[in-house]
């Protein structure tokens, strides 16, 4: 089911040459659905006949005094009882124990973003631990922009020093969606029934904004539809149908609840951060643009399937033709 789109293949290559260097962090950043945790279950896969250590934890706005009994955990210690020092003495023992057997530690933290400025810079006095020069222990930063939020406002010029790879992953465009959906469906053995109208892929696009998950948001509810009505094709009505459904179901929720990143004035920016233009517009109101955005996209469907419906009027350009060629005649037989 995996889809290597670029920027997934751009964000693996960020996480293997991380890994390469064998020290410091490496951080994967993106909006909700974009298919971070996917690629760091392909990155397990990728490295797993390789002597590396890896420990993975699930960040659940763990503060300065939870993560240590979380790293604790992950890496199989005991941290019941056990305070702050106690936990690193075990920690720096357990990685020392590692790389005297040549094994590479790597801890992967999934959704970073939920981390207390206090837990990452707890992270990145483990990731200091080193022997004659090399790092202990890598960490992996996965989690949404607001962790780069949290780097820039509380100042952690240490962690950004230690930040060896940054990579923000993007939604995908108009036509590498289509080759998502197409890739998806072949996956479990679509025989194209339903049959699916060429402009089903446009508007899938548009309403789930390239973001993976609402895109199989919408797939789904689609052939359900299509399955409760016995329907052998699927067309733009069809999706206007699943759509409105979708957007009644929760009509005051905007389309991502995702804050937008922004930074203070005169703050460094990290390698990932927006541009100028999206930076402006990330000051709209997000809920009003992505209303309009909704009724824009509700709107072009229902022409789209108006001017479907309409009989086709005969070619304007011929109708012209056809008039000037008499008017030529006329102006001939006068003359």
């Amino acid at each position: 089911m995996l889809f290597p789109s670029k920027g997934h293949r751009r964000a693996m290559s960020y996480l293997l040459y991380g890994l390469e260097q064998g020290e410091g962090f490496v951080m994967i950043t993106g909006a909700v659905g974009t298919g971070k945790t996917l690629l760091i279950q392909k990155l397990f896969e990728e490295i797993a006949h390789r002597n590396i250590a890896m420990a993975g934890i699930a960040s659940a706005n763990l503060d300065g005094e939870d993560i240590l009994p979380a790293v604790a955990s992950a890496f199989a210690l005991p941290y019941d009882g056990r305070g702050k020092e106690a936990l690193l003495q075990d920690l720096k023992q357990h990685l020392t124990n590692l790389r005297e057997r040549h094994s590479h530690a790597l801890l992967v933290v999934d959704e970073a973003q939920t981390l207390t400025a206090a837990a990452l810079e707890m992270l990145r006095i483990l990731s200091n631990y080193e022997i004659d020069g090399r790092a202990l222990l890598q960490v992996f930063l996965v989690g949404q922009a607001e962790l780069q939020r949290t780097i820039v406002d509380h100042r952690m010029e240490q962690l950004r020093q230690r930040i060896i790879a940054s990579h923000r992953l993007e939604p995908m465009g108009a036509e590498e969606c289509r080759e998502y959906i197409l890739h998806r469906l072949r996956a479990v053995g679509w025989d194209n029934d339903p049959e699916l109208a060429p402009g089903i892929f446009a508007g899938v696009f548009v309403a789930g904004r390239g973001i993976p998950r609402k895109v199989n948001l919408i797939m789904d509810r689609l052939f359900l539809h299509g399955y409760l009505e016995e329907r052998h094709s699927l067309d733009q009505a069809a999706l206007t149908v699943v759509l409105n459904e979708i957007r009644d179901e929760m009509p005051d929720v905007p389309q991502t609840l995702e804050a937008p990143l922004t930074l203070e004035r005169g703050e460094p920016a990290l390698a990932t951060v927006p541009s100028r233009r999206e930076a402006e517009l990330t000051e709209l109101d997000l809920k009003q643009r992505n209303n309009v955005l909704l009724q824009l996209m509700h709107e072009n469907i229902q022409l789209r399937g108006l001017l479907k419906a309409r009989p086709s009027p005969a070619p304007v350009a011929d109708d012209a033709v056809a008039t000037k060629t008499r008017h030529g005649r006329s102006r001939r037989k006068r003359k």
